[in-house]
């Protein structure tokens, strides 16, 4: 069986960043057939982390 390359470059949906490095090629565990498997972008983890502060913020403001 041929080898074939493929250059890929992997961004964020959400916010543009490159995130290739957060990626890894293996293999599905059923058929073991070629896969990315990627971990979430940094610049979104965070944000979605300080909204989350925030809301929880604004929520225990409310409650005094």
């Amino acid at each position: 069986m041929s080898a074939i390359e493929i250059d890929i470059e992997i961004f964020c949906a959400r916010c543009g960043a490159g995130i290739c490095n957060n990626a890894t090629a293996s293999r599905t565990k059923g058929r073991g057939q070629p896969c990315f498997e990627i971990e979430p972008c940094e610049t979104c983890l965070e944000k979605a982390k300080d909204e989350g502060y925030q809301e929880g913020k604004a929520e225990a403001e409310k409650g005094q």
